[in-house]
């Protein structure tokens, strides 16, 4: 038998071979989990990388909203704050290294606002922000962040040496779908019916849960929405922005503004369950007439039996701010009524509706607010000569050279002055809001109020020697029919007479209103019998003999100077002038026929001038420093404010020949009318030149009939069960954000 025996050499060649190759393979290996290792390195940081940018944006697309929303102000105010919200999530310190802003109108018709603004950081980040005003459907924000990873593994092998990591986010804020001009709950046919004999005009979106039955009388500044067979699609839509006050018109729409369009079936919209959490802090029993001021009325909060203003008589009734409850329900159909919060000065100045000119003239407003529906009860007064100043019963004629000490002089007038100067008034009362869980005017005296100026009087012609009125004689400001709700009259003075330059009147004193002392009521109250400013009582002269002397002697700082709207110093300007009567779907407004409007909002605090600080555009108190975009940012208490309360049972009716013009505020959700939702009554407004409720009615289970001429009855928003409306020349309603509940906070959408 033949043996094979092994050969040990070639054995160990082979094994050498085998371990070389092993060694290869190893190696081979090695560099695939190497290569494995590197991918899950750099994997896991594009992950993180990814997941850092995405919570970075998302925290300034919901900042952006948010900063909107207290302060519309995008250069200065929103995207530099979620910008650097951005740079401190990514802990990019440094800051942006270049940036660039653009602008266009986009969207289908080209007249959607957007602006785009791009950063560039170190370390290959790139931000580009786009912020569009799609108007009522909202204020959106888009944050997309690019950024260049460098890879630590993945280059070795022949990878880039860095790779594009990205994440977007997408806010929304202001949102009106959410808070439309009109809302109906109910789930019913024709639950919204919106008819016009001539026109009606709708400013906002118009939702409903049911389905809206609309003919072309409709002009729609905003979208529909509807359940299914709503027939939306037959209202003239018109052009709109959400700017508050802004006048609806037909197309074609001007850059930045659009028109809405039918949305049918759109989703349900729940009730959005508001509160009115200050009812509770009313609840003394008050009754109608019972505080009787002369030739007005003036009402406080709380809670009243049935309420029934009838009859032809003219009556006016001044409500301090609170909330009212009508127990058994409100009626409003007397002729020459009128129910207002509004505080007004006497002999209401003028402005012209085309100029805007006639402040600091003689020109009288027509109609002053509180002569509207023949009320009658707009305040007066007069500038007559004073008694002669006397000290220690020596009289100061001026050119006595024996003038007594202490008299004023008038050596100041001597320099060939006009002699007659002029005289401004405004109306001043304090309103205390009893709720305290908000802080706010709670405490007497309350928060001030001080109307817009009057119309200018002349002093009468008083030269005695060369010298020039007010002199040593003296001016009276006589009072002849109080101004509801006045407690105090603030004095204004200007050396050029009745020059129409508002600049040149200062303030030179503050005075008891007639029938008041200390801003308390103690009558007697003058109908028709002048009183003089200064004075203890009717026919008594103030003490020194008229209400004010030569106001140079008080040494007077710089004419003209604007002074922080809560304090009056010699000097300070008056208050801001009203505005022409706003027109809403006719314009220009019938002639002689609708009440001017309140300056618009402002800041308190100098150089600003104030603004409204008497009624619905006034905050207490205006932010300082403060945005001129949103005054009343972060105010939580409008003084003098009402809300009307409904409880179960208590029904409402206005009819045209009463009025009422009250408005809401800030402390109550803008909510001007509340009923709750177990009260079912079938209301009606039958609203005329001198109605208008200024606010949100939110009345979940009630039904609405509105109606009226000349004025839009509603400047705010309406959410109720039902509705129907229907009407001619400017009815309809007139959404204002300014005036309705704080719509949804900014939300990611994307």
């Amino acid at each position: 038998m033949r043996f094979t025996e092994p050969s040990i050499r070639t054995s160990a060649r082979r094994a050498t071979l085998q371990g070389g190759q092993a060694i290869i393979l190893i190696a081979l290996l090695i560099l695939v989990l190497f290569g494995m290792l590197g991918l899950a390195i750099d994997s896991g940081r594009g992950y993180v990388d990814r997941r850092d940018q995405q919570t970075a944006v998302d925290a300034a697309a919901l900042a952006a909203g948010d900063w909107w929303e207290n302060l519309p102000d995008l250069n200065n105010t929103v995207i530099p704050n979620s910008v650097a919200l951005y740079e401190s999530d990514l802990r990019l310190y440094g800051g942006w290294q270049s940036q660039s802003h653009t602008y266009a109108l986009v969207g289908a018709l080209n007249n959607l606002p957007q602006d785009t603004y791009t950063y560039t950081f170190n370390g290959g980040y790139t931000l580009t922000v786009v912020a569009t005003d799609t108007q009522f459907n909202g204020y959106e924000f888009n944050f997309t962040s690019n950024h260049q990873l460098p890879l630590a593994f993945i280059q070795i092998f022949g990878g880039p040496l860095n790779v594009p990591i990205a994440a977007t986010a997408t806010s929304i804020v202001g949102n009106q779908r959410q808070t439309p001009a009109l809302l109906t709950l109910s789930t019913g046919n024709c639950a919204t019916t919106l008819t016009g004999a001539a026109q009606l005009t709708v400013l906002g979106d118009v939702y409903t849960n049911g389905s809206a039955c609309i003919d072309p009388n409709l002009h729609e500044a905003g979208n529909c929405y509807g359940g299914a067979g709503s027939n939306c699609n037959v209202a003239q839509y018109y052009c709109y922005n959400a700017t508050p006050g802004f006048i609806p018109y037909p197309p074609p729409c001007q850059p930045g503004d659009i028109t809405g369009t039918a949305i049918v079936p759109a989703p349900t919209l729940p009730d959005p369950g508001y509160l009115a959490p200050s009812v509770g802090y009313y609840t003394l029993a008050q009754a109608y007439s019972q505080f009787n001021r002369g030739t007005w009325t003036e009402m406080y909060p709380g809670q009243y039996d049935t309420f029934h203003l009838t009859g032809g008589s003219a009556s006016c009734a001044f409500l301090d701010g609170g909330v009212y409850t009508w127990q058994a329900g409100y009626t409003s159909d007397a002729t020459g009524s009128l129910l207002s919060n509004e505080l007004k000065a006497p002999d209401e100045e003028y402005v012209d509706p085309v100029t805007s000119l006639g402040p600091g003239t003689a020109q009288v407003a027509n109609p002053q607010f509180w002569d509207m529906n023949g009320a009658g009860c707009a305040g007066h007064f007069s500038v007559t000569n004073g008694a002669a100043q006397t000290v220690l019963g020596v009289p100061c004629t001026g050119i006595n050279p024996n003038t007594p000490a202490g008299c004023h002089t008038g050596v100041n007038d001597t320099l060939g002055r006009n002699n007659r100067w002029g005289v401004e008034v405004t109306s001043v009362r304090y309103d205390q809001f009893r709720d305290t869980s908000f802080g706010v005017c709670n405490t007497a005296p309350g928060c001030r109020r001080e109307s817009a100026p009057s119309s200018c009087h002349l002093t009468p012609n008083q030269v005695t020697g060369n010298l020039s009125a007010p002199s040593p004689i003296g001016i009276s400001i006589n009072i002849t029919q109080n101004a509801p709700g006045a407690e105090y009259y603030n004095v204004y003075l200007n050396q050029n007479g009745c020059d129409g330059n508002q600049a040149n009147f200062d303030w030179v004193g503050r005075f008891d209103a007639p029938g008041f002392a200390g801003g308390a009521p103690v009558g007697p109250y003058p109908n028709g019998v002048p009183w003089t400013l200064g004075a203890a009582g009717p026919a008594l002269p103030p003490a020194t003999g008229a209400t004010l002397f030569d106001i140079n002697d008080r040494q007077l700082p710089t004419p003209g100077t604007h002074c922080f709207a809560q304090t009056r110093i010699l000097g300070c300007e008056p208050p801001d002038d009203e505005l022409p009567p706003q027109c809403f779907s006719n314009c220009p407004p019938p002639a002689n026929l609708l009440s001017q409007e309140n300056a618009p909002m402002d800041l308190q605090y100098p150089p600003h001038t104030g603004g409204d600080v008497a009624n619905e555009n006034y905050c207490q108190i205006s932010q300082n420093p403060g945005s001129t975009i949103a005054p009343c940012a972060n105010a939580i208490v409008t003084p003098g404010a009402v809300q009307f309360y409904f409880p179960s049972g208590s029904c409402m009716t206005q009819n045209a020949q009463g009025a009422t013009y009250v408005f809401a505020g800030e402390q109550y959700n803008w909510i001007v009318i509340y009923a709750p939702a177990s009260n079912t009554c079938s209301n009606s407004m039958n609203g005329g030149a001198s109605t208008q409720y200024i606010g949100t009615i939110y009345t979940p289970g009630q039904n609405w009939t509105i109606n009226g001429g000349n004025r839009s009855p509603l400047a705010g928003q309406v959410i109720c069960y039902t509705a129907k409306l229907s009407g001619g020349a400017a009815v309809g309603i007139d959404f204002n954000p300014n005036y309705a509940p704080a719509p949804p906070a900014a939300r990611l959408i994307n």
